[in-house]
């Protein structure tokens, strides 16, 4: 329940919305910008208990943007099948962890970042249904790129393949949550994502057998049918993802491929789809993006005779039509 604190000197204190349980914490949290019908309120304090929150009616020129951290576990595997890659595919059931950790204060029109703060919110729990890619560490330490780029690569694929699952199973981008996780070599080790990202030193074994899992969960408690759709239909979500990215005009990546990449590296684009020709055993994609890495070290520029990467032929074929 969202509260509009303007008329408490009058005793007069109106409600003006509700907002869902699992939503509150991201819409709704402290010091967040909260839109009702076109009139901006800020949020003086979020009741957690009692399930209400407190506004004023505030003129900004930003909105906020929750940042949210999530864990997946795996608490049972329904199917699994190893592809391409290598790597396996998988769905069963999870248990999702998130807590909202900060915020940013997003400029409109041009979207800059203009500030940000801390939140310490409750964790929520919720048991749901997956379906996950696991990405093997022998593919990930072929790829010629550096380990930061790998990482923003991977989360690159996730965001590609979460758009591209919407449209194949025709419901709603809120109905579906990903997560980049690790799967450690056993049950008993723990190992995080920033050790991926860190050169492993001598002697460290954990590190060497890092295997990331993506997820697509459903974003609704004890799921809604998705997860089992997404693992029978793996193929073509990862081929027309591959053609999704490959085919955007972008140099180096975009919310309509990749995602935003001012936070991330230049390589993103690259990264996503050099791992995706692996997964969907793509021969000639593979040997065109080597040779055009080759060329690129070695400073030979790309002519209309020379093979070049799906995503460099499509731009190529636009301007023509142009």
């Amino acid at each position: 329940m969202i509260i509009d604190t303007t008329g408490e000197d009058r005793g007069k204190p109106e409600v003006i919305g509700e907002v869902d349980f699992s939503s509150a914490l991201t819409t709704v949290h402290p010091k967040a910008i909260y839109i009702h019908q076109g009139q901006q309120y800020h949020v003086e304090h979020l009741d957690f208990d009692k399930r209400k929150a407190y506004v004023k009616p505030v003129n900004v020129d930003y909105y906020t943007d929750a940042i949210r951290y999530t864990q997946v576990r795996v608490l049972e595997v329904a199917e699994e099948e190893t592809i391409a890659g290598p790597a396996a595919r998988a769905h069963g059931d999870v248990l999702v962890r998130s807590q909202v950790v900060g915020f940013k204060k997003i400029k409109f029109f041009t979207n800059e970042n203009v500030g940000s703060g801390k939140l310490e919110l409750p964790e929520n729990e919720m048991h749901t249904t997956s379906f996950w890619l696991t990405l093997g560490h022998s593919m990930l330490a072929d790829l010629p790129f550096s380990l930061s780029e790998r990482q923003n690569g991977i989360f690159g694929l996730l965001y590609a393949l979460g758009s591209m699952a919407t449209l194949l199973m025709m419901c709603d981008r809120r109905d579906l949550g990903t997560a980049v996780c690790e799967r450690p070599p056993s049950a008993a080790s723990e190992i995080k994502w920033e050790d991926f990202a860190t050169a492993p030193s001598a002697g460290s074994d954990i590190k060497e057998f890092f295997e990331p899992n993506l997820y697509i969960y459903d974003a609704y408690p004890g799921g809604i049918g998705i997860s089992e759709p997404l693992y029978e239909s793996c193929d073509t979500l990862l081929n027309r993802t591959l053609e999704l990215i490959g085919g955007c005009s972008c140099e180096n990546g975009c919310p309509s491929c990749v995602g935003p990449t001012a936070d991330r590296s230049e390589r993103t684009k690259e990264v996503a789809l050099e791992i995706l020709g692996r997964l969907c055993g793509n021969t000639e994609f593979l040997q065109a993006r080597t040779e055009e890495t080759a060329q690129t070290l070695a400073g030979i520029p790309l002519h209309a005779d020379n093979p070049v990467s799906p995503s460099r032929q499509s731009r190529g074929d636009r301007r023509r039509r142009r």
